[in-house]
């Protein structure tokens, strides 16, 4: 399966400072239609709810316990596949 990259950790090697582009970017997903969905849905309370918890043994998760309730609701939410929403989340911005 494809290896799902975050854009937090190449952020310092992009060059969006000169420009502010990262911040465009980041009020473009507020006004998009994930990030509407994103400002609607308690994640944080969700996933204390479903009792995830960033503390566990072994290797680091790669999503905190929120952003794993995001996942499952932006999968039911455009109907993709694992490996769409993979291809997706390293593609698309605003998925990240």
């Amino acid at each position: 399966m494809a290896k799902i990259v975050n854009i937090s950790e190449i952020h310092p090697t992009l060059g969006f400072t000169e420009f502010d582009i990262l911040e465009k970017y980041r009020k473009s997903f507020n006004e998009s239609e994930l990030g509407k969905l994103h400002s609607v849905f308690p994640f944080e309370c969700m996933a204390k709810a479903a009792g995830l918890s960033d503390r566990r043994l072994g290797r680091r998760n790669r999503f905190s316990p929120s952003a794993k309730i995001a996942l499952m609701v932006l999968k039911a939410y455009t109907g993709f596949s694992d490996r769409q929403l993979v291809e997706h989340l390293n593609g698309n911005i605003h998925y990240q």
